[in-house]
């Protein structure tokens, strides 16, 4: 059985057992006994939920590396006829890398060659004046840039590692509208709101109508972002066995995406991003100050227009979902909901959710809860991430470090429509 699907199987069968406990105690309170099993079988799903979406972003990472260096995966259908690369995706078990799928394919992974980490080494320590030609040759490979120097290839390849991360990690980057531009001057996004125009029965020889929509822009600009140097000792780049450019990119990518993401979501414009909780428009909704009713996401979904809601999501943070799965609807079910057979995503009210711990918690004044279309909202990225590797700064220590840059903004197209609204706490 693959990893995923084993993984998958286990968090279903944690939902079951939540699914079994929900009933059993409709239409009565919970006993102590109930309310700490209760408990605990959140925290197992949630445990369990997170093991899958690791799984998954692994092998989505695993899968694009291979794409990138040109080692795809071969498969081969019963007729021993070779299909197009890339084409599904295998999970390796044991030691000969063969792993039969159900519907009977046999799926090979090519793992990438083993003198490309000692190229990657060497760069590292000595720089790209030391690079061998075979060594560059490796680099190209992998990058798909022939012709290009070391000191330019190993640095995009980490980027675009960084880059598939990003997206990973969840929040604005997963949700979000993310476009790229080559150069970073302010770029001015146009927006339309056509909602009042509409066709209409004109009779025969009679002069049709004019309505002009509403024309307006936005500004959206590149603000750079860096990372922190990370300091690498050369005793350590001579001695690793694991794979050191994934680990470098990871810590870049959660760096970077700890600290745009955040402004993405809660920035106020002045010097950064204007986020999307700032951004969003106040919903009719009236909760508590320090609590959220089922009515309270009702009515805030259908304060979002409909062509904006029919593709809608949630987005809150990790408190307020403990505190919304334990809601009910008129009928007593709770409004968090998984099919037990089905992989697909968990649900509330028939709507996906992300999970963003930069949206504020409940309370007076917070903006707890959204509900719209993200991808309204726009992350600009001026070229790819870039990665920097300083070779004199840390010479003393025997080390060398590595950061990443990049110029970034987002900004959310309203044209009046309210793609996106927000649920607000009033005051205590």
């Amino acid at each position: 059985m693959g990893k995923l699907k084993e993984l998958r199987e286990k968090r279903a069968t944690v939902f079951g057992q939540i699914d079994e406990l929900r009933k059993a105690t409709d239409g009565r309170a919970m006993t102590a006994e109930e309310q700490q099993k209760w408990d605990a079988l959140l925290k197992d799903y949630e445990s369990a939920d997170q093991r899958v979406k690791q799984e998954e972003r692994f092998q989505e990472m695993e899968m694009r590396q291979l794409e990138q260096s040109g080692d795809f995966l071969e498969e081969r259908g019963r007729d021993g006829a070779s299909a197009r690369p890339g084409m599904g995706v295998g999970t390796q078990t044991g030691s000969g890398g063969n792993h039969a799928d159900p519907d009977g394919q046999d799926r090979t992974i090519k793992h990438p060659d083993p003198e490309y980490r000692s190229a990657f080494i060497d760069y590292l320590i000595n720089g790209e004046g030391t690079l061998t030609n075979q060594s560059r040759s490796l680099f190209e490979k992998r990058a798909g840039l022939p012709g290009v120097s070391g000191g330019v290839l190993v640095p995009k390849l980490l980027g675009d590692k960084v880059e598939v991360a990003l997206k990973d990690f969840g929040g604005m980057f997963a949700t979000g509208s993310v476009f790229y531009t080559a150069k970073g001057g302010d770029l001015t996004m146009p927006t339309v709101n056509d909602t009042a125009r509409r066709a209409i029965i004109v009779t025969e020889y009679a002069k049709t109508p004019q309505s002009a929509p509403v024309f307006s822009s936005k500004v959206i600009k590149a603000f750079t972002y860096r990372t922190p140097i990370v300091p690498l000792s050369v005793e350590l780049l001579q001695d690793s066995a694991f794979d050191l450019d994934t680990l470098l990119a990871e810590l870049l990518a959660t760096s970077f995406w700890r600290g745009i993401n955040a402004d993405l979501t809660t920035g106020d414009g002045n010097g950064r991003p204007l986020g999307i909780v700032p951004s969003a428009t106040v919903s009719s909704a009236t909760p508590a100050a320090t609590a959220i009713k089922t009515d309270d996401l009702i009515d805030l979904m259908a304060s979002v227009n409909a062509d904006y809601a029919e593709v809608g999501k949630f987005m809150f943070n990790h408190n307020t979902f403990w505190s919304l799965v334990k809601l009910k609807d008129s009928m007593g079910r709770y409004i968090w909901q998984q099919e037990v057979r089905s992989e697909l995503p968990p649900m509330i009210f028939g709507k996906p959710y992300i999970v963003n711990d930069n949206v504020p918690d409940i309370g007076a004044r917070n903006s707890s809860v959204l509900f719209g279309d993200f991808s309204k909202y726009k992350i600009r990225m001026v070229r790819d991430f870039r990665v920097i590797r300083l070779n004199e700064l840390l010479a003393e220590y025997l080390s060398v470090g590595i950061f990443g840059f990049a110029r970034a903004d987002g900004i959310l197209l309203d044209a009046g429509t309210n793609p996106v609204k927000k649920l607000v706490h009033p005051a205590a």
